[in-house]
């Protein structure tokens, strides 16, 4: 098993370089396409939710805490475990979304603004767990490579 972690701001300037980092050391590992390319779509979909909703674009909601996200990896042959951790707001609910799910015959004027990231992480993982104590969001993904 081989394991890593890589910490930055989670900001909107900071999100494309860290996800980048991550991806980059998965690669040098070698976890291979396509693996990496969903991989980083997951990671970047969660990255982008915690800097816009966990602590608001760039910090705005943000107190005492650090903007930062720590992210670790464990990789084993056939599998990978992202744990993602954060000091933001917690999911409402403390629960995962569900993420959208449309309708085929549904008006293109009644899309929803937001909500499809979800489905995404849901559909490239085959387990997401979360769990919020007093002050940081834990996400846990996992991916398992044929």
């Amino acid at each position: 098993m081989i394991k890593g972690t890589r910490c930055f701001h989670a900001t909107t300037h900071a999100v494309r370089s860290g996800v980048c980092a991550v991806i980059d050391d998965l690669a040098g590992e070698g976890l291979a396409s396509p693996h990496l390319e969903t991989v980083e779509i997951v990671l970047a979909e969660v990255i982008n939710n915690i800097v816009e909703h966990a602590y608001g674009r760039d910090g705005e909601f943000l107190t005492d805490k650090s903007c930062m996200v720590r992210v670790s990896y464990d990789l084993s042959a056939n599998a990978l475990a992202l744990t993602i951790v954060d000091h933001g707001r917690p999911f409402p609910g403390a629960e995962l979304p569900p993420g959208c799910t449309l309708s085929p015959d549904m008006d293109r004027t009644e899309l929803p603004e937001g909500g499809f990231g979800w489905r995404i992480i849901r559909e490239l993982t085959v387990e997401q767990s979360y769990l919020r104590d007093p002050d940081e969001n834990t996400l846990q993904l996992r991916f398992e490579f044929a």
